[in-house]
């Protein structure tokens, strides 16, 4: 279970400015804003297929979690 939706709300419970638009803006930087919202709904839904390694370490940095918190592994 990739918890990306609760690294978000985790991030902005700490008070960081942290948004999917503005981490969808990193991940799929120079795509349209449309694009970015429809592979950020997939990638929160759970319908993408892959997840990249970088885009692991984008999210990760961005929402100052670790990348087992975002695999559900640890807390």
């Amino acid at each position: 279970m990739f918890r990306l939706n609760e690294a978000i709300a985790r991030a902005q419970s700490m008070g960081l400015a942290v948004s999917k638009k503005s981490v969808a803006a990193r991940l799929w930087a120079g795509r349209s804003e449309v694009t970015q919202q429809v592979n950020m709904t997939r990638l929160c839904a759970g319908r993408t297929v892959r997840v990249k390694a970088e885009w692991v370490g984008i999210i990760c940095e961005m929402c100052h979690c670790s990348a087992d918190y975002l695999f559900g592994i640890n807390e």
